[in-house]
């Protein structure tokens, strides 16, 4: 399944203003711009994740670094990223500025809790780094919907509520906070992506009766995200065990679409053993919009296999 912190960082580059003034409610957002170097790092780096920002006559980048996986390595991969930026600000002549590091965990079972590095030489201390690390779950709700940072809004159902909440009320508060946004096409997008991460929190069947396929259909976003999670699948299924991968992605899609209420119809998948049936139940599945649509999805591929 491709990374779900892939389209938050597209948000991130569509709407920078808003995460930089979470970090830095002080700053203009007029002032805010993508960080631009003709350097090129020779490792893949987030330089496309990086924003100058001019606040009160002083000149620093902002570094954000969304997370949906865990990696015991963050630490030295936030570090390569400060080396890559001040390599690129060093080689454009100006010097060293100041970066801030942010990086967002969306779920408690992605940190790592390890967010420093130290190194020594005798009495003498070589290395003292670390980073911002915004803990999502942590972080109240209410305060990104009172100032406006639509940018963050998909975070919303992730985020720290009243006690006691319904998961329903917390969706339904979020939604609603995206349909102030003027903007139709931005609103897709927030809606795509705060479906795609409240699908990691709460039971996948609530989340797509509240956000639905046509409200996000539009989205450049959401059409990325299908995109890749297709290439995935097809990728799958020309490697070594090709049935059994596309078994495994059709199950998978099953689970994260519509939770446990699929599991009978994912045994059903898994007595599929035609590789043309599997590619093409896969390619009409991402139409479905409800749980009754895939069965007739699967049952109609099945059809044709037995004809």
């Amino acid at each position: 399944m491709p990374e779900i912190d892939i389209p938050v960082k597209r948000l991130v580059q569509r709407r920078p203003g808003d995460w930089v003034k979470y970090l830095n409610p002080g700053c203009a957002e007029d002032r805010i711009s993508p960080f631009k170097s003709e350097y090129i790092p020779r490792a893949e780096s987030r330089l496309d994740n990086v924003f100058e920002v001019e606040s009160h006559g002083s000149y620093y980048l902002v570094n954000f670094e969304p997370m949906g996986y865990h990696d015991v390595a963050l630490p030295a991969r936030m570090m390569r990223y400060r080396s890559d930026i001040w390599e690129a600000t060093l080689n454009d002549r100006k010097g060293t500025p100041h970066i801030v590091q942010a990086v967002f965990f969306f779920y408690p079972e992605h940190d790592n809790r390890n967010h420093r590095l130290t190194d020594c030489w005798g009495e003498q201390k070589t290395v003292e780094f670390t980073y911002r690390v915004v803990r999502v779950w942590e972080q109240p709700r209410q305060p990104v919907i009172e100032q406006r940072l639509a940018g963050l809004y998909p975070l919303l159902p992730l985020m720290k509520g009243e006690a006691g909440e319904d998961p329903k009320q917390v969706l339904q508060q979020s939604i609603e906070a995206v349909k102030e946004v003027e903007d139709k096409s931005l609103q897709q997008d927030l809606l795509a992506v705060m479906g795609i991460l409240a699908g990691g929190r709460y039971a996948a069947e609530l989340v797509y009766s509240m956000i639905r396929r046509e409200m996000i259909l539009e989205s450049p976003i959401y059409q990325e995200w299908v995109k890749e999670e297709r290439a995935e699948a097809e990728a799958k299924g020309r490697a070594e065990g090709k049935v059994e991968k596309a078994q495994d992605a059709i199950c998978k899609y099953l689970k994260r679409r519509f939770g446990a209420a699929s599991e009978e119809l994912q045994r059903v998948v898994q007595g599929v053993t035609s590789l043309e049936a599997l590619d093409g139940v896969m390619e009409e599945l991402f139409a479905a919009d409800t749980l009754e649509e895939a069965r007739a999805i699967i049952g109609d591929g099945m059809g044709k296999l037995a004809q």
